[in-house]
């Protein structure tokens, strides 16, 4: 764990991080010896922060409010910030066609636009000393086009893309990138969609594991697969694959497809 904190620290910030994947990887990176910067727009945030059993923060501010970037840089000013999760994101479970106008800005804003700004805010500082890491949270709806999820899908192979991209252009620099392409995990805003537990293919993981097995595996390669069922859809037939993923997918939300539907 010392050399983890030598090679990512002295501190982190990470986005969404009151509960669910964004805690998962704060309570992780403290155990790593690394002091964080919890951001989240829910104000526990800072309860939250206080409890964890080591250097942290907790920093109040909303990603798609066009702001919340200068919030973080105060919160960071007498930081040294080794490594950056962008890990808050947004969805929307229904029909792209009846997605209210505000949800669609939201999920831009949120999974895109903020993840764009992070990596211009953190990177340069990481490349000028010469070590480093952005992480973000993707997801298995990024490797190809889900149905039930259209637009959460589009903006996870968004950051997916742009953190591979990245990590090509920084080699050689000391500074890693890694997205996590994440199978669906048991969490607070997981359980609030409306999924239908017992209609999933497999269970829904623990994110605590998802967050341990993806920092160690951090520096090996920008797209880490949570799991062998990711990582097998990868190499399916394009279109295949998006008939496997969105068949499961809309199984999962009886309430929004009628099972044996065609979406």
């Amino acid at each position: 764990m010392t050399d983890f904190a030598e090679r990512y620290g002295p501190w982190a910030v990470v986005t969404g991080a009151a509960q669910g994947v964004g805690l998962a990887y704060a309570e992780e990176l403290v155990e790593r010896g690394l002091g964080v910067l919890l951001v989240d727009r829910d104000p526990k945030v800072e309860g939250v922060a206080s409890d964890l059993p080591g250097e942290a923060r907790g920093l109040v501010a909303d990603l798609a409010d066009p702001g919340w970037l200068e919030r973080v840089e105060g919160a960071a000013a007498d930081l040294e910030v080794g490594l950056a999760v962008a890990n808050a994101g947004v969805g929307y479970v229904g029909r792209f066609l009846e997605m209210p106008a505000a949800s669609r800005e939201t999920i831009l804003r949120v999974n895109c636009d903020a993840t764009v700004r992070m990596a211009e805010w953190a990177l340069p500082p990481m490349v000028e000393r010469g070590r480093g890491a952005f992480v973000v949270t993707s997801s298995g709806s990024a490797l190809v086009g889900t149905a039930g999820v259209a637009l959460y899908s589009a903006t996870k192979a968004f950051v997916l893309n742009l953190a591979e991209a990245i990590g090509w252009e920084l080699r050689g620099t000391g500074v890693v990138t890694q997205a996590v392409v994440a199978p669906s995990m048991s969490t607070p805003a997981f359980d609030q969609s409306g999924v239908d537990r017992e209609r999933m293919l497999t269970p829904a993981a623990d994110p605590r594991d998802v967050v341990r097995r993806a920092l160690d595996a951090l520096g090996e390669a920008p797209c880490w697969y949570g799991d062998a069922g990711l990582e097998m859809l990868a190499g399916l037939d394009r279109r295949q694959a998006v008939d496997v993923i969105s068949a499961a997918t809309t199984r999962m939300y009886p309430g929004v497809f009628e099972p044996g539907g065609d979406a």
